[in-house]
């Protein structure tokens, strides 16, 4: 049984409606590769049988394939055994017929003629008719072959891992037995009937364990496609994040480049890595402190035309062509301006990319308390049954332009403007889509049109304020440090909390404590602890990039405790550092300081 097992069963199973190859492939090596190889150390008639097969076998199925050059080999067996041993006509003659006929069964299965599971039921058969007919002219000593027959009932379940190849075998070998028997005038009917019972016995007592079997390696091969499928997920995803992160940054260097760079456009790509970045995490708009927004003056004309312009190179090179339907600024508001200028960029960047039109118009209209923003394009649009699915995370629609993305735009678009209490809609047709985003806004009184600063000018106590900076980061500490300071704080920068603790400890006094958590050495949370204890009222502010779970986690109990003043989230928004500081300095006015005993 064992040797039967290892003879045919010795590749994976193939399911009998064979549209499908084998799905196991040496990912050491491609398949033409490994075919090679099996080819080089392979014996002169493997060799022979190999190159034949290349030029003429279309069969997939190599179960099928090697049963038919094992079933030569057996009848050039039993070939030479009959005109040896059992030197008779009638013997020669069968032996001849099934030798002749094995290169029949060897065409049938190279080119794989007719239904599969119909010319597989053929060959069985075909075996059972030729042992049959050399049991009959052996006469009463053809006992010896009954175990080829049962070889035969067992090996068609076992080669091709099917219940009803068991069945069949069991039942085709079982008639070819008793009409042996009767065709012979068997005379010991004691051993004929437990032979008989033997081959009607053992293929069923397969059945069971083969069921098994058959749904393990069902359960395998669907966990084969899903990790080949989740294979191809991963690299698609590596590659489409890799451009999706890489535009932006692309888009600030450019920036930086300039003279003098311009600062909004800088702001605004920083912005949209940070959300991409947030969603390809797992992220919601919710769960990212970026976006607690600050509500600033801005002028909604103004702001489509800063959207134009950062889009307008890639809507040129897919040949579309912008244009903003305002006559003209229709007024001043205040609102959450960073959030739209992400949607805006979004759905703008999502229509040049991926509508095939050549026209994407936008308008900013206000109503009530809530401003609108369209952007249209004539694409091609949308199917119904995909409108609700574009703004799920990583759902692709596919595009009509056949460039490729990671399935976050629309997704980030919903969360960002869901937070700031606004809405995005969808309505599309074949003639294109039309994209509508409205979020709360309130229109100004004030004539005045500039928006103020990005970072204004602190309070008068804050230019006698000192504030240590701790972060082991060099671009980070000297860049916060650098607002602080243009803040109008006196500002010393530490990289780690070793060196902070050193000055704290030379007799420096400090009005706040700004730590980054993730440092070497001492933690930010250990680091506090250390000033604590060397002056129980410092007002302490933490830091940290972890991911906004992982940070409750780590501060929850710091800010119950009252180890910590205030903990922010990474990347931050200068305005929400320098309104942390001003808050927690602003009961310990001192004495100004001088600004080189602050010095980096």
């Amino acid at each position: 049984m064992k040797m039967m097992l290892e003879g045919e069963s010795s590749t994976t199973r193939t399911h009998m409606d064979n549209s499908q190859t084998p799905k196991h492939v040496d990912n050491s090596q491609t398949p033409k590769h490994a075919e090679a190889a099996a080819t080089r150390k392979a014996g002169p008639i493997k060799k022979i049988l190999r190159h034949l097969e290349r030029r003429y076998c279309v069969n997939p199925i190599r179960q099928e394939v090697n049963q038919a050059y094992f079933r030569f080999g057996i009848f050039i067996i039993c070939g030479i055994y009959c005109y040896s041993i059992q030197n008779t006509p009638y013997l020669r003659e069968i032996s001849l017929f099934a030798l002749l006929a094995t290169f029949f069964w060897v065409f049938m299965a190279w080119r794989r003629v007719g239904p599969d599971r119909l010319r597989q039921i053929g060959a069985l058969a075909y075996d059972c008719l030729i042992i049959g007919l050399v049991m009959v002219g052996m006469g009463s000593s053809f006992m010896g072959l009954f175990a080829v027959l049962l070889w035969i009932g067992i090996g068609y379940g076992i080669r091709y891992q099917e219940p009803l190849y068991l069945k069949l075998g069991m039942v085709f070998t079982t008639v070819t037995f008793v009409v042996s028997g009767l065709v012979t005038s068997w005379t010991d009917w004691g051993v004929f009937l437990s032979l008989l019972v033997t081959l009607a016995v053992v293929p069923l007592m397969q059945l069971a364990p083969m069921t098994r079997i058959i749904k393990l390696l069902e359960q395998l091969d669907a966990a084969n496609r899903e990790l080949d499928e989740a294979n191809k997920t991963k690299t698609r995803f590596i590659s489409n994040v890799s451009h999706d992160l890489l535009t932006p940054v692309s888009s600030i260097i450019g920036y930086c480049g300039l003279q003098p760079p311009p600062i909004d456009g800088i702001r605004i790509n920083a912005y949209q890595l940070t959300r991409q970045i947030r969603a390809i995490l797992g992220k919601t708009a919710s769960e990212d402190l970026t976006y607690e927004e600050h509500h600033e003056k801005f002028d909604p004309v103004d702001l489509l035309r800063q959207v134009a312009t950062i889009v307008k190179p890639l809507a040129a090179v897919n040949g579309a062509q912008i244009t903003i339907n305002n006559a003209g600024s229709f007024g001043m508001f205040s609102g959450a301006v960073h959030a739209l200028s992400i949607c805006l960029i979004n759905l703008v960047n999502n229509a040049a990319k991926h509508s095939g039109g050549d026209r994407i118009e936008l308008r900013a209209d206000y109503e009530g308390t809530m401003l609108s923003f369209v952007v249209a394009d004539n694409g091609f649009g949308i199917p119904e049954s995909q409108q609700q699915l574009v703004f799920q995370r990583f759902h692709r629609a596919g595009s009509s332009t056949g460039a490729d993305g990671l399935g976050l735009g629309l997704s980030i678009v919903r969360d960002t403007i869901e937070v700031v209490g606004g809405q995005v809609t969808l309505n599309s047709t074949d003639e294109g889509s039309t994209f509508r985003l409205t979020a709360p806004a309130a229109m100004l009184q004030d004539t005045d049109s500039r928006p103020r600063a990005a970072v204004p000018l602190r309070t008068a106590f804050a230019r006698a304020a000192a504030v240590l900076f701790v972060d082991d980061e060099f671009q980070s500490r000297s860049a916060w440090s650098a607002v602080l300071r243009e803040a109008g704080y006196h500002v010393h920068a530490a990289g780690g909390g070793v060196e902070a603790l050193a000055a704290i400890d030379a007799g420096n006094h400090y009005d706040v404590h700004v730590l980054d958590y993730r440092m070497p050495e001492m933690n930010g949370i250990e680091l506090a602890v250390a000033i604590r204890a060397r002056n129980p009222g410092a007002k302490i502010i933490a830091l940290s990039a972890d991911a906004a779970d992982d940070r409750a986690l780590v501060f929850e109990q710091p800010l119950s405790d009252g180890l910590l003043d205030a903990a922010l989230g990474k990347p931050i928004h200068p305005e929400k550092l320098l309104a942390s500081v001003e808050q927690a300095c602003s009961s310990t006015l001192i004495a100004p300081l001088p600004t080189d005993a602050y010095a980096e």
